[in-house]
């Protein structure tokens, strides 16, 4: 009589299972971290952009793409605009670098806030890939004292 070998059918059975539940949780999106900033309207003292942010919910996403905003018209700059050639600022890195603590209260705690206007949701909340379309205003000239004010950017240039 032959005897059947039950350790090996039971390890390949854990290994698939682990392998399934490995591939499952590691594959899994991860939002972007860039802006998509496909439209802008500047008039005076205002700029409307329409940014699409990401994050697990709609507030979340909505908070990325109010900070994706703020960053394109700080450090990269807005086609078409008075700030298409490195935005308000210029460098990011140099910017952070010198004045860590205005930045971190200005995207960590909400200071960006105090500069929106107005921020309408313009694509609901896609479940798909955690992602919404916001057109969101903000008060350039006020950005821009402020900026001033804190010694960010200098007194005549941007």
């Amino acid at each position: 009589m032959k005897s059947i070998n039950l350790i090996a059918p039971a390890a390949i059975t854990l290994f698939i299972s682990f392998t399934i539940s490995f591939l499952m949780t590691s594959c899994g999106s991860t939002a972007p971290t860039t802006a998509e900033i496909s439209k802008s309207i500047e008039k005076s003292g205002t700029i409307t952009l329409v940014a699409k942010g990401y994050g697990k919910n709609e507030t979340i996403a909505t908070n990325h793409s109010k900070e994706q905003a703020f960053v394109n018209l700080l450090f990269r700059g807005i086609p078409n605009t008075s700030y298409s050639n490195g935005g308000m600022i210029g460098n990011e890195t140099e910017a952070r670098n010198r004045k860590p603590a205005y930045f971190k209260d200005f995207f960590e705690k909400n200071g960006l806030d105090k500069f929106v206007i107005k921020t309408r949701k313009i694509e609901l909340f896609s479940k798909k890939d955690k992602s919404v379309k916001c057109e969101i205003t903000i008060n350039t000239k006020s950005l821009r004292n402020n900026l001033t004010q804190n010694g960010v950017i200098a007194e005549f240039g941007f």
